[in-house]
């Protein structure tokens, strides 16, 4: 089965008239146009624990580990995710926010199926544009698959490439392109975790306060609270 396959029965792409152009994909959008029409698909984008969890589990099979390495994403892959409760291809459109510019209102406009279909053939070339879709570059994951426990250290430094906000495009050409990594990172260490936030101390009130509440709200709770025992 081939990844333009998934995609089409996953969001029901046989709808889809004409061809998609401009297709720009970014962690959690991918941006195009259909009939001069500007649609926009966004996903939620995995944290970094997400993804430290599924390389892991790729770099496991001896196959899935060769094919990432060599620069291959086989299809059979798709079935990790889902083992792992995520959705490489978003199973269905529920789990994505679908606009376009057109005026059509009433279910789903043959722009955004268009789109869908152009994203799975897309995906047969360059199946690594769903990983950008979901939150990761190319070059993160072929790293966390070659060794998982940097994961657990830091992923490729986005400085190094164009930068976060660097969209995928076809047009780009090479697969260089994925530079921007999911998540952060920054260290946390345990003791700062848990240490507690400083409780602020209580502002001085003005003079009188404490009557002036009670003028308003006699028998009421404010007659309970320590802080107007006061004049």
């Amino acid at each position: 089965m081939s990844w333009s396959t998934l995609v089409g029965e996953a969001l029901d792409a046989s709808g889809a008239v004409g061809a998609a152009e401009g297709l720009r994909v970014r962690p959690g959008e991918l941006l195009a146009r259909a009939d001069g029409h500007e649609v926009s698909l966004i996903r939620d984008v995995w944290p970094r624990t997400a993804w430290v969890r599924t390389c892991a589990a790729l770099a496991s099979q001896p196959v899935f580990r060769g094919r990432i390495l060599s620069g291959e994403l086989p299809e059979e892959a798709d079935r990790v995710f889902t083992l792992l409760g995520l959705d490489l291809v978003p199973a269905g459109w529920d789990r994505l926010v679908a606009t376009c510019s057109c005026d059509h209102w009433r279910g789903r406009c043959a722009h955004l199926t268009t789109v869908a279909a152009a994203l799975g053939e897309e995906a047969d070339r360059d199946p690594f544009v769903l990983v950008r879709w979901a939150g990761l570059d190319k070059r993160a994951l072929v790293a966390l698959v070659r060794d998982p426990s940097t994961g657990e250290r830091e992923l490729p430094d986005p400085k190094n490439g164009a930068g976060e906000n660097t969209a995928y495009s076809p047009e780009e050409g090479s697969a260089d392109v994925f530079v921007a990594p999911a998540g952060t990172s920054e260290r946390i260490s345990p003791e700062t975790f848990w240490d507690p936030v400083p409780i602020p101390s209580v502002p001085p009130l003005p003079s009188g306060t404490g009557a002036r509440v009670r003028a308003v709200a006699p028998g009421h709770v404010a007659d309970e609270l320590p802080l107007f025992d006061g004049p």
